[in-house]
């Protein structure tokens, strides 16, 4: 296929993880919406597609769907929040 070789999807480059987990509609959607809300770089937005397709593969699923995408987008904005105190 051409394709640089990769052993995980953290190796992958981002052109890679473009198209590999690429979305149904409805994933694309939300990714395209999240993307303009959470106002996400493109670093942001590659790390979103590459922890969805993750959760993709652990589900047993060959395509991103907005499931993978909704939960991945749920750990960013986990992440994003300032520490609580304990």
């Amino acid at each position: 296929l051409g394709l640089p070789a990769a052993t995980t999807n953290a190796t992958c480059p981002a052109t890679v993880i473009e198209s590999a987990a690429a979305p149904d509609a409805e994933g694309a959607a939300l990714i395209r919406h999240a993307a303009e809300t959470m106002r996400l770089s493109a670093r942001g937005f590659h790390r979103t597609l590459r922890v969805a397709l993750t959760l993709a593969d652990l589900d047993g699923e060959a395509q991103v769907r907005r499931l993978h995408l909704a939960e991945a987008l749920s750990y960013r904005a986990r992440g994003e929040q300032p520490a609580a105190a304990a």
